[in-house]
């Protein structure tokens, strides 16, 4: 018999885990209007709001979500209305601008920061509105692999693809947004360390010696099929459930993309350690899984 024959309760268990985060917001949406710090005017499904988080999301390496948010949010006080058409304005005031801005000393991505940005606008000028254009494509796959190519350090050498595939996805939580528009059978998720975790403690990987996949490749695999096994019909919607398994609610000194924490200090040595997975539902004693979980609070 298969995993799944042998766990046919359980995997109900799971589906009632992730049924308990269908309200929750994805964090970078917080600094949009709407959200609990909004610094930009603009809502995540407006047309500035959804080049907004493209913008976030080529960022989005070895850096911290409220450190590229602050950096973004200075760019927009600094260019207003030219954020959107930096491909347009003077790369080196671009790049002496981004230097500027405190913290980012030891930021990888710092050099080439700025042609990341230019080419998202060049992006925005061949294309124009983003989520029209994805539904344009039909493909989610297809829009992955558009955006890998047509921008500068999106992942076009990478098996994984997080961050066009992280937008892609982001762009399923919009109000409105329709994803069985664009998100068919071929679509991926991108995964994360969460999500490897989920696996090991309560699905297949539980028990198991050894990885069933030897490449990238087969990771990715491996794990969708898993997330579509879960929910067929909109398998996107397990993301937040499974990232947030156990991940710590504060920031991590070097958090590395897909890593997505929310707001708050890093926890002191010695304080009460807390989940985001405990904090989004409302406290263990809403999780079907928690007599099984190894994290969970005393019930």
């Amino acid at each position: 018999m298969s995993w799944v024959e042998r766990n046919r309760d359980h995997i109900e268990k799971i589906r009632c885990y992730v049924l308990g985060f269908r309200n929750a917001r994805p964090p970078v949406f917080d600094w949009l209007q709407g959200g609990r710090e909004p610094l930009f005017p603009w809502t995540p499904e407006s047309d500035r709001g959804t080049a907004f988080l493209l913008c976030y999301c080529a960022l989005c390496q070895n850096i911290g979500p409220e450190k590229l948010v602050r950096l973004l949010a200075y760019l927009w006080q600094e260019y207003g209305d030219d954020f959107f058409r930096l491909n347009k304005l003077s790369f080196e005031e671009l790049q002496a601008r981004i230097g500027k801005h405190p913290g980012l000393q030891e930021w990888v991505l710092l050099p080439k920061a700025p042609g990341v940005l230019r080419s998202v606008c060049d992006f925005f000028f061949k294309h124009g509105r983003l989520l029209p254009w994805v539904r344009s494509q039909a493909d989610g796959e297809a829009s992955v692999a558009v955006l890998c190519d047509e921008i500068f350090m999106m992942g076009k050498t990478s098996p994984f693809k997080s961050k066009a595939r992280y937008f892609l996805w982001l762009l399923t939580q919009l109000p409105g947004s329709d994803p069985a528009a664009f998100w068919n059978e071929r679509t991926l998720l991108p995964i994360t360390p969460g999500h490897i975790r989920f696996l090991r403690e309560f699905g297949p990987l539980k028990n198991r010696r050894q990885s069933p996949w030897l490449t990238p490749e087969e990771k990715l695999a491996y794990c969708n099929r898993f997330f579509r096994m879960l929910l067929p019909d909109h398998p996107w919607s397990v993301y937040t459930a499974l990232d947030s398994y156990l991940k710590p609610n504060g920031f991590s000194k070097q958090p590395q993309f897909p890593m997505l924490p929310t707001h708050g200090k890093p926890l002191d040595a010695g304080s009460e350690r807390k989940w985001l997975c405990r904090d989004l539902l409302g406290g263990c004693l809403q999780c079907p899984l928690a007599p099984d979980c190894p994290g969970r609070e005393d019930l």
